[in-house]
């Protein structure tokens, strides 16, 4: 949600969308006894991003973390994950592995994941959007971002297939999406979409400083805010599903590996099972029809898949809608990034 500009329709791509429309017609609301079973159903894949950790209070996502707090949030995500029945994918930034004299311990925290049954995939090696560098730069900060990682996966018997643009952002002309695309193609990737986007980086700015400080009342008080705000971003997705497909589909939620998740995650999967949701993984959610839906944004922004899926609907990407963190949280979240950048 990074409120620059909004992007054109990329119009050599409107083919595609007559035969997603084709596919809807029998595929996504075949008959209204099916479209009332499929909106009783919900379902969700988690993805983790900024594995081994999201250092709260910074604007550089390439910040390497103390490894005593990046050991224990990589403990504890992956055990409630494990106990919700949840076969999350962790997206990981290999720079924040080379950290001289830690690179092995760094590394374990991935395998960790693996041995929880869970699975990673690249987010390049130093976080950087596409936005900001040239189209061999970005393809090769994408390969160099999955020697580790690739290394681990395999020696698990694993593939890694999952490629997640930094900040959402997948490309800024048509020309250079496409390019990429075929590029991860080529390698073996399939981009992973978020289709629940929501700003819990700045909850975690304000919770990790309340921390810090020894603010139990301002923790509380954040953590609170954070479980109403995840309700209503739900919310605000699930009625645009239901807008554009008349159904629920599986949704894919963007959280990131950071202190908030691992204060907040048994809160937020309790509350999700509550709403009626199962936990299935990124290969079943990206199984739904729906997903086949063209995304024809080209822009410098990054959002959820349901509001760029609005264009192939002849309807606006209408971002500035999305639920944004109550206005004390951003604000304290703005000033803890600048205190730290005085510093």
């Amino acid at each position: 949600m990074m409120n620059e500009w909004l992007g054109t329709i990329a119009t050599p791509r409107l083919a595609g969308f007559w035969c997603v429309l084709a596919i809807g017609v029998s595929g996504w609301i075949a008959s209204p006894q099916m479209a009332r079973g499929q909106a009783a159903a919900r379902a969700v894949a988690v993805t983790v991003d900024d594995l081994p950790g999201a250092v709260p209070g910074t604007g550089s996502l390439q910040a390497v973390g103390d490894l005593t707090e990046l050991q224990k949030i990589n403990r504890v995500i992956p055990q409630i994950l494990k106990s919700h029945h949840a076969p999350a994918i962790g997206f990981v930034i290999e720079a924040k592995l080379q950290v001289p004299g830690e690179r092995d311990a760094r590394a374990a925290l991935l395998q960790s994941w693996i041995e929880a049954g869970l699975t990673l995939g690249n987010h390049t090696f130093s976080h950087i959007p596409f936005q900001m560098m040239s189209l061999q730069r970005y393809e090769d900060e994408t390969i160099r971002g999955e020697v580790v990682t690739r290394s681990l996966m395999k020696a698990a018997g694993k593939e890694e297939t999952y490629f997640r643009h930094p900040g959402l952002m997948t490309g800024p002309t048509t020309e250079a999406k496409t390019a990429f695309e075929g590029f991860l193609s080529q390698h073996g990737y399939r981009v992973a979409p978020v289709t629940i986007d929501n700003d819990d980086w700045e909850f975690n700015d304000v919770l990790g400083d309340a921390l810090a400080r020894g603010d139990q009342q301002l923790a509380n008080r954040t953590k609170d805010a954070y479980r109403t705000y995840m309700n209503s971003a739900f919310a605000y997705y699930e009625g645009i599903s239901r807008d554009l497909f008349h159904r629920q589909i599986p949704q894919i939620l963007l959280i990131h590996d950071s202190e908030l998740t691992a204060e907040c995650l048994e809160t937020l999967l309790s509350d999700l099972e509550h709403r009626g949701y199962t936990f299935i993984s990124l290969d079943q959610a990206l199984a739904d029809p729906a997903y086949a839906t063209p995304d024809l944004f080209i822009g410098s922004e990054g959002f959820s898949w349901l509001i760029r899926w609005k264009l192939s609907f002849g309807q606006q990407a209408d971002w500035q809608n999305e639920p944004d963190a109550p206005e004390w949280v951003t604000k304290m979240s703005t000033e803890i990034r600048k205190a730290n950048l005085r510093h």
